[in-house]
């Protein structure tokens, strides 16, 4: 199995008004709990000393899970979203400084700290994130917020990239886990066109819509 990876790195509103008024208030209810769930997750960048190359990869991570799920067919099955939000920004917490030298795999420690926290929601959705999870059937997204995160992560490094970019990026710094990481490319895209069947844009425009 794979070990952590090094450091390297609208609706038109003129038809009812009062109905706008209501998607207007819930819209901003959205935006609100989204800040909120961003907000916490400073919180844990601060105290779990996350170097300044992993706090832009989790902003950029949780950037792209606020784009999916806001942008969630009508009709799409129901998710945790704020599970969702909040395990995006944290799906790394296991590489934290403060955990250096323990030999288990980072996702694995990710979900073991956010269970410590008492944050029940987010374990599964962050043990599951790594891009080897998908050849280990003990490991492998399984919900529809689990692939999310998973999705998420594959698309966002430094920056939002393409999938295949982003992985062979990761293999040119883990080069003795190459064929590895090529042999989970094909499954991880499956899991990035399921993702996508929910939602309302492609994967071609997550840069645009993920800002």
């Amino acid at each position: 199995m794979m070990r952590s990876s090094p450091t390297g790195t609208a609706e038109s509103a003129t038809t009812h008004l009062p109905a706008a008024r209501t998607v207007g208030t819930a819209k901003k209810r959205v935006n609100s709990k989204l800040t909120e769930l961003s907000t916490k997750a400073e919180e844990f960048f601060k105290r779990y000393r996350y170097p300044d190359w992993l706090q832009t990869h989790s902003r950029v991570v949780g950037a792209i899970a606020e784009a999916l799920v806001a942008a969630r067919r009508r009709g799409a099955a129901k998710i945790d979203t704020e599970a969702v939000v909040l395990a995006a920004y944290l799906h790394d917490i296991g590489r934290s400084p403060l955990l250096a030298g323990d030999p288990r795999d980072h996702n694995v420690l990710s979900g073991l700290v956010l269970a410590a926290e008492g944050e029940g929601a987010c374990v599964e959705l962050a043990r599951r994130h790594a891009i080897y999870a998908v050849l280990d059937p003990d490991l492998a997204p399984r919900t529809a917020e689990e692939k999310l995160v998973y999705v998420a992560d594959r698309r966002g490094g430094q920056r939002i990239e393409p999938l295949e970019a982003r992985a062979e990026d990761t293999a040119r710094r883990n080069p003795s886990y190459a064929a590895e990481i090529a042999r989970a490319i094909p499954l991880a895209k499956a899991l990035e066109r399921d993702v996508f069947a929910d939602i309302s844009f492609g994967p071609d425009e997550l840069a645009e819509k993920a800002r």
